[in-house]
């Protein structure tokens, strides 16, 4: 069996038909990993060792136990060092307010031994305050120490589990191949981090003797999205094409004025975007009833996770002090619900999935019926989603399945009228009732608010879907994005492609949406063969 211990490396195995790490968690993907901690039945830690930042950070940077800068003798604050940061994995991490040190190095002297552990001959581990100690004895530069930020971490057991169901290839290496890795890393002209380290899982799967493996699965689709990771997550004050990376820190005082100044990458005219602001500032209920669709950015901001939002359309059922709960209109699932009529003939409405949670406590969990067809809403069929207002006409309505199969078999409407969705999509509220919910979301820019007067047209396409299958996938998947098109779409003259690709961020994050459909509503990956070499 396999044998894990502090020293050991594991290189992430790739599965063409799983598209976990594509989707998700995408630094685990082709991540070459040592372990620094294994104790059996308890915990294990490792550190990724490619993933390379571009962050350089000076000794002011680093805090002690007690939040104060670690300081020399006398007092004065230790600057002269800079110190490269290597990503070590998502517990404790870059983005953690307890971000946890390791540091690398070969230096073999009495000082460095006993501030130091040795992981494998010739490699040694420190922290922040032990390689300031081995510097500090004039035996080693900030240079000569490979920091890594954060660790990945597993519970007793689960690594050894991932290793028996071949999710890792154990490999037999020894100091040399780490360190030529990580001086190449280091001193490589012209690195970007972008890069994501795929080339050290490369050299590594060549000594293991899985060259061919490692080149057929190259330039996947899990491989674009590490880049997009690295772009967005280890890629520091960039001028490559990414400023919509940057996240903008500026905060305006109210609410009402955040959304003032993002009017232009709203969907909605300004009439009714006033109307949603005075109501999201004022009424508990104010986005009941209103339709959002997923952003309009060149680069989604469900590329990386939650990619059943990208280009989604989602009507908002509730909107309370403690939560909104909405529900996702453009994706049908392989379920259709059979309704019968009083003639005793039966017909068949696609159910949709409107989001991942259900009411707590209950077994049988609801089914809800919408419409927008205005023959049914002035024979008052049900009743518009959220309170009565002057525009209930252009509004979605929400009905019982008995109102719908009485309307079908009086022949006011035909069955594929009828939206049948189940699931919710929830969004709590923290301590703010208005700043929280989906409205946090609006103003990040992540859902824009719908004109009402495109409505119609884009039921009216998304009514054209059929239940999920894998002939109705890619019709499905264009009428979606169809629907979401109808209330206006960013046109780019210089559309921006992933790093050293020629596949744009755009047509990344629609295939992304995709993919997740697949995966998560038709149970597998189907269509990834031909576009991608590989697809993990």
């Amino acid at each position: 069996g396999h044998v894990i211990e502090p020293g050991s490396i594991i290189l992430a195995k790739v599965e063409p038909d799983f598209c976990y790490f594509g989707l998700n968690q995408q630094y685990f993907h082709k991540s070459v990993m040592l372990v620094t901690y294994h104790k059996e039945n308890e915990f294990t830690k490792g550190i990724i060792l490619n993933r390379p930042t571009n962050l350089f950070l000076g000794d002011e940077d680093f805090l002690d136990e007690d939040g104060e800068p670690y300081l020399k003798t006398g007092g004065e604050i230790r600057t002269e060092n800079s110190w490269r940061i290597w990503y070590g994995g998502d517990v404790r991490g870059l983005y953690s307010d307890d971000t946890e040190i390791i540091c690398l190095h070969s230096v073999d002297t009495d000082v460095a031994r006993n501030v130091s552990e040795v992981l494998l001959n010739g490699v040694m581990m420190t922290n922040y305050e032990g390689a300031l100690t081995i510097i500090n004895a004039k035996e080693a530069k900030a240079r000569d120490f490979w920091m890594f930020a954060g660790y990945a971490g597993w519970t007793g057991g689960q690594l050894l589990d991932e290793l028996n169901r071949e999710s890792w290839y154990m490999v037999s290496a020894d100091s040399e191949v780490v360190w030529n890795e990580l001086i190449r890393q280091r001193d490589e002209e012209n690195a970007d981090p972008r890069d994501a380290g795929l080339k050290t899982w490369t050299t590594l799967m060549n000594i293991i003797g899985k060259g061919n493996e490692a080149k057929t699965l190259s330039e996947s689709f899990a491989d674009l999205t590490l880049k997009e990771w690295a772009a967005e997550q280890i890629l520091f004050n960039s001028t490559a094409g990414n400023d919509e990376m940057q996240e903008d820190s500026s905060t305006a005082d109210d609410v009402s004025s955040q959304l003032s100044e993002i009017i232009s990458s709203f969907s909605s005219t300004p009439i009714s975007l006033d109307k949603m602001v005075n109501l999201a500032v004022s009424a508990k209920s104010g986005l009941a009833g209103s339709l959002l669709r997923g952003s309009t950015a060149e680069r989604s901001p469900f590329l990386l996770t939650e990619q059943k939002f990208h280009k989604s359309i989602l009507l908002i059922l509730q909107d309370d002090d403690y939560q909104t709960v909405g529900v996702m209109l453009n994706h049908p699932t392989t379920r259709t619900r059979p309704i019968t009529l009083p003639s005793g003939e039966t017909r068949q409405i696609p159910v949709r999935y409107g989001g991942s949670f259900g009411i707590p406590g209950v077994t049988d969990q609801p089914t809800i019926f919408l419409h927008a067809k205005t023959k049914l809403k002035e024979l008052s069929i049900g009743e518009p989603v959220g309170r009565s207002s002057e525009d209930d006409m252009s509004k979605i309505w929400i009905c019982t399945e008995d109102q719908a199969i009485k309307a079908i078999a009086e022949g006011h409407a035909s069955h594929n009228a009828f939206f049948c969705v189940e699931g919710l999509s929830v969004w709590n509220k923290d301590a703010d009732p208005i700043e929280g919910g989906i409205l946090l979301d609006i103003l990040e820019g992540k859902f824009e608010l719908v004109d009402p007067s495109f409505i119609a047209e884009m039921l009216t396409t998304l009514a054209a879907q059929r239940s999920l299958s894998i002939d109705a996938l890619e019709r499905n998947c264009r009428l979606a994005f169809d629907a979401w098109a109808v209330a206006g779409k960013m046109e780019n003259s210089f559309p921006q492609c992933v790093y050293d690709s020629s596949v744009t961020v755009s047509e990344l994050s629609d295939d992304a949406s995709r993919y997740w459909i697949e995966a998560f509503l038709l149970g597998g990956v189907v269509s990834a063969g031909g576009k991608y070499s590989a697809f993990e």
